[in-house]
């Protein structure tokens, strides 16, 4: 295992609620690399700005600043999303009908790192290693 690629929720609960993640989950977290797709960062970015998540006021006034601080402060590298990911997205098959979700998923087969995720769809798509928080 290469480490983990959190979720957009895996992100959010890390960030906010890590009392909501198992004590065993919670210590794996902090024991590997960590890692977000560029794809939730622009879910987080568009479910704020239709209502659908709200945001604390850092990230309502420096979205940027607010995520580059929070990425650098947890230690979560940041990942692209680039033209193998999306050559590995047109091949997936269509389990999971989140486009932000599916995106996830292909850079995880494609980057070799296990999803920390309690989306059950997740489990549909073999070889992909999953972390269930």
């Amino acid at each position: 295992m290469n480490g983990y690629l959190l979720d957009t929720n895996a992100l959010l609960w890390l960030e906010s609620k890590p009392l909501s993640l198992r004590a065993s989950t919670y210590d794996a977290l902090l024991a590997a690399p960590l890692f977000v797709s560029a794809v939730s960062i622009a879910e987080i970015a568009i479910k704020a700005a239709i209502g659908k998540l709200s945001l604390p006021p850092p990230f309502q006034t420096d979205f940027q600043s607010a995520i580059r601080r929070m990425l650098q402060d947890s230690a979560i590298d940041l990942l692209p999303l680039d033209l193998p990911v999306i050559s590995r997205l047109r091949r997936l098959p269509q389990y999971h009908k989140d486009p932000f979700d599916r995106m996830i998923i292909a850079q995880a087969l494609e980057s070799e790192l296990t999803v920390a995720t309690r989306d059950r769809a997740f489990f549909a798509y073999a070889g992909l290693d999953i972390l269930e928080v």
